[in-house]
């Protein structure tokens, strides 16, 4: 996603700064909602539709019942660290889209963090503003590697 030409008017410029900072700050709060195992919080951060797309068999689709989706999979370790960078953000009026990176650490023994399971990747997401702010409509990560002991999902 090179980046596009930013609008001209103050009017827009200010508008278009203030959705980039808002969807950064969703990106950012996906991340940290997983890491502090907040998942209602992390729910909360897709529209009532929203899909959650880990990969061609593990999805969700919907807020309701992700909260327990996310659980059940990110619950069973003794701690997550999640890395949300490079937000690429591209705006549309009410639509957007964002490519960003992911580096995460999943510890699977609070008594030895050494042992752990790693993946890094890209979040690529399609949000839509809502009367609540920005919303995800759909998630899709896209693996690059993964690294220490298997992830589960």
């Amino acid at each position: 996603m090179p980046p596009k030409t930013p609008p001209t008017t103050p009017a827009e410029q200010l508008r278009w700064l203030v959705d980039r900072a808002a969807i950064s700050d969703l990106l950012i709060d996906f991340a940290r909602a997983l890491d502090d195992k907040d998942w209602d919080g992390y729910a909360a951060n897709y529209a009532e539709d929203g899909v959650l797309a880990i990969s061609p068999t593990v999805a969700h689709t919907g807020r309701a019942g992700l909260a327990d989706f996310v659980a059940g999979s990110l619950g069973r370790y003794a701690g997550t660290h999640h890395l949300s960078t490079n937000h690429a953000i591209e705006i549309d009026g009410d639509e957007a889209t964002t490519r960003s990176y992911l580096v995460a650490a999943h510890v699977l023994d609070a008594s030895d963090p050494s042992r752990h399971a790693d993946g890094a990747g890209w979040y690529h997401c399609r949000l839509r503003r809502t009367p609540q702010g920005w919303r995800f409509a759909h998630v899709a990560l896209e693996i690059v590697h993964v690294s220490g002991e298997p992830i589960a999902h």
